[in-house]
């Protein structure tokens, strides 16, 4: 039973170990020992105490992600790797409490000397998809995004859209219309949702919308609430909207289309 216990334990810090570093790719660096932080926690307080090798191997493993995410610089003496902080505690069986306290200093001040820019690409796109996530409904643009990731705005677009398979301005209305339609799932009117979700051409988020969704936001919300849309002003939606002339065309062509088939 008691070995159970362990097995139990081990399992499920290993878990929540792979589930800390894909948080990490997705969080910035400041915020790291944070999280981290709460996973050694967990370490500490497992009932049956693990044995000082399995948690180095639980660091390490850690360690050497962390190190992967933000390489550093060539030539930075300041930039020590986190696996070698753990080689002390390696040298010598330590308690659980001792191991977990010297890693916790190490990442602190670890991640106080990541250099803007050290990130690697993978880690960047994902942080400025979060962001992007966080903060749609902002006035975001490429430049505000590139100082946020100490690249310049060509090299972050072309690491994002490798990374994410879109671009930067994709994504974000992407991301825009994916809110708007679950505001109008809920029965919000079209007026507010377009002002939520921060989209400051309205034509242009009729477009959108019609083009990703297959149809207009006011059709969409009705259909899912039952609530019949109102009568567009003259000109609303007219880049959406098909003009007489053409509706008049499509009613005729397929009228002749069933009189054929009738006819067969």
């Amino acid at each position: 039973m008691v070995h159970e216990a362990k097995t139990t334990s081990w399992v499920a810090l290993l878990e929540t170990r792979d589930r800390l570093i894909a948080e990490l790719r997705h969080d910035v660096p400041a915020a790291w020992p944070v999280a981290i932080g709460r996973f050694l926690n967990e370490v500490r307080g497992v009932e049956q105490p693990l044995p000082s090798g399995v948690v180095l191997l639980l660091l390490a493993d850690l360690g050497r992600e962390l190190d992967r995410l933000a390489p550093g610089r060539p030539g930075n003496p300041r930039r020590a790797r986190l696996l070698e902080a753990l080689e002390a505690s390696a040298a010598a069986p330590l308690p659980t409490e001792v191991i977990c306290h010297q890693f916790e200093v190490a990442v602190h001040h670890w991640c106080e000397r990541i250099e803007p820019g050290s990130l690697v690409p993978e880690v960047q796109a994902l942080r400025v998809a979060t962001y992007i996530e966080q903060h749609f409904a902002e006035h975001i643009t490429v430049m505000r995004l590139a100082r946020m990731t100490g690249w310049c705005t060509r090299q972050l677009s072309r690491v994002f859209r490798t990374t994410m398979h879109m671009s930067i301005r994709q994504y974000l209305q992407k991301t825009r219309i994916d809110h708007a339609a679950a505001r109008l799932r809920e029965g919000d009117k079209v007026e507010s949702v377009v002002a939520a979700v921060g989209w400051r051409g309205r034509k242009n988020f009729f477009r959108q919308f019609k083009t990703r969704v297959g149809t207009t936001p006011a059709r969409y919300r009705e259909c899912w609430t039952g609530t019949p849309a109102r009568q567009s002003a003259p000109g609303e939606e007219a880049d959406l909207a098909t003009t007489p002339g053409r509706a008049d065309h499509r009613a005729r062509r397929d009228q002749a289309v069933d009189f054929i088939r009738m006819s067969q």
